[in-house]
C-alpha cells in the first residue's frame, strides 16, 4: 500500500514537471520568435526607407513590394510581406465630413434634390474644393460624402450578396465611427440599438483601429465579413481616403471603379493592364488615360487619388521548431523616416 502511494506521487511529480519544463519551452519559443519578428519589421521599416522614402511616386516596381521573401533562421524561417494600405478603401473616411460630390458623375438628378443637394460643379479651372459638413435636408438626413458614395458603389458592384442592403451597411459603418448618437439613415444603427441586444454593447464613437470591427456591427453575419474585408483596410487615426493609382492591382479592380462614377470593372481591368511599369508619373498622366478621358470627374473626386503613399503593412510570419508566430505592423512615412503606428499579434482582420 506504501509502496503503491509512492509510486502514484512520483508519477504525478514527474508529470507535473514535464508540464512545467514544456511551458517554459513554449515561452522560450514566443519570446524568441517575438524579437525575431520585431526583428523581421525593423528590415522591413529600413527596406521602405530606402526604396519608398522621398520618391515622386510609389509603384509596385519598387523593391518593398516584391512577395515571397522568406529568411531562413536557426531551427526556422521569416516570411512576410509590405502591402501598400492606400490600395484598399479605408474604412476610417467614412467619418470623414466631406463635401458631397457635384453633379456630373453617376448621381442620380431625383436623388440630389431629395438629399438637398443644390450645389453645380465649378467649370472653372483652379478653383478649390473646400471641406465642410454636409447640412441635413429637409428630412433630417445628411447629404452622402464622396467616400460614402463611393464605399455604397463598391459594395453594389463587389458584395451583391450582402444579408442588408449596401445603403445600410455605409449607414452603420458611418454611426459606429462617428461621435454622436444621431442615425445617419433609416438603416443606421446608434447606442439605443446596440444597447437592446441580448448581450448588449456601446458603439466606438472613434475611428476604427482593425477592420476586424466589422464583426461587431449590426446584424454582420460571418458570410458578410467575408465579402467586405478583402474589399477594405483600416489605417489608425486616418480618416482620410486616397487612392494610389499605381499600386491597385487587377484583383483590386473594383475599387477604382467604386470611386470614379461611369467607371466599369472592365474599364478599371484595362487601366490597370495599361499602367506603365513604374506607374504613372502624375495624376495629370491617370486622369489622360483612354478609359477616364471621357469621364466628366469633379475637382473633389480627383482628390481620392494619388500617385504615392504614406502607409504601408507589413504582415511577418515567424516559424520556429513546431509553433508559429505572427506580427502585422502598420508603418508610417513621415518626414522622411518610417515610424511604426500599429502593431498587431497573430489574429486576423
Amino acid at each position: 500500500m506504501v509502496v503503491a502511494l509512492v509510486v502514484v506521487i512520483a508519477v504525478s511529480m514527474s508529470g507535473r514537471l514535464q508540464l512545467q519544463l514544456q511551458r517554459q519551452l513554449n515561452l522560450q519559443d514566443r519570446q524568441q520568435a517575438l524579437w525575431l519578428a520585431l526583428g523581421a519589421e525593423e528590415f522591413s521599416r529600413n527596406l521602405l526607407k530606402r526604396t519608398a522614402v522621398g520618391k515622386d511616386t510609389v509603384n509596385l516596381s519598387q523593391e518593398w513590394a516584391a512577395q515571397g521573401a522568406t529568411f531562413p533562421v536557426e531551427q526556422g524561417s521569416i516570411s512576410g510581406k509590405i502591402t501598400d494600405l492606400q490600395s484598399c478603401f479605408n474604412l476610417n473616411a467614412l467619418q470623414k465630413a466631406q463635401e458631397p460630390l457635384q453633379p456630373g458623375g453617376d448621381r442620380d438628378p431625383n436623388r440630389d434634390q431629395e438629399q438637398g443637394e443644390n450645389q453645380q460643379q465649378d467649370q472653372q479651372a483652379g478653383n478649390e474644393s473646400k471641406d465642410k459638413t454636409p447640412q441635413p435636408n429637409a428630412k433630417g438626413v445628411a447629404p452622402q460624402t464622396p467616400a460614402q458614395l463611393s464605399f455604397q458603389r463598391l459594395l453594389e458592384q463587389s458584395a451583391t450578396e450582402l444579408s442588408m442592403p449596401a445603403e445600410y451597411l455605409v449607414a452603420r459603418l458611418t454611426d459606429w465611427l462617428d461621435a454622436d448618437t444621431a442615425l445617419q439613415s433609416a438603416g443606421g444603427a446608434e447606442e439605443n440599438d446596440y444597447a437592446a441586444l441580448e448581450f448588449p454593447y456601446y458603439t466606438a464613437n472613434s475611428l476604427m483601429v482593425s477592420k476586424s470591427e466589422l464583426r461587431v456591427l449590426l446584424d454582420m453575419t460571418a458570410a458578410d465579413y467575408a465579402l467586405v474585408a478583402p474589399l477594405v483596410c483600416v489605417i489608425p487615426q486616418q480618416s482620410v481616403l486616397q487612392l494610389n493609382v499605381n499600386t491597385i492591382t487587377e484583383q483590386q479592380a473594383a475599387l477604382l471603379s467604386g470611386l470614379i462614377p461611369g467607371l466599369s470593372e472592365d474599364d478599371a481591368l484595362a487601366l490597370i493592364a495599361a499602367r506603365p511599369e513604374k506607374g504613372y508619373e502624375n495624376l495629370e498622366q491617370f486622369f489622360a488615360s483612354s478609359q477616364l478621358s471621357g469621364l466628366q470627374l469633379s475637382d473633389e473626386s480627383k482628390t481620392l487619388f494619388s500617385v504615392t503613399s504614406s502607409y504601408f503593412q507589413a504582415e511577418l510570419t515567424v516559424q520556429l521548431a513546431d509553433s508559429s508566430f505572427k506580427l502585422t505592423s502598420v508603418l508610417k512615412v513621415n518626414d522622411n523616416q518610417v515610424q511604426v503606428v500599429a502593431r498587431r499579434f497573430g489574429g486576423q482582420g
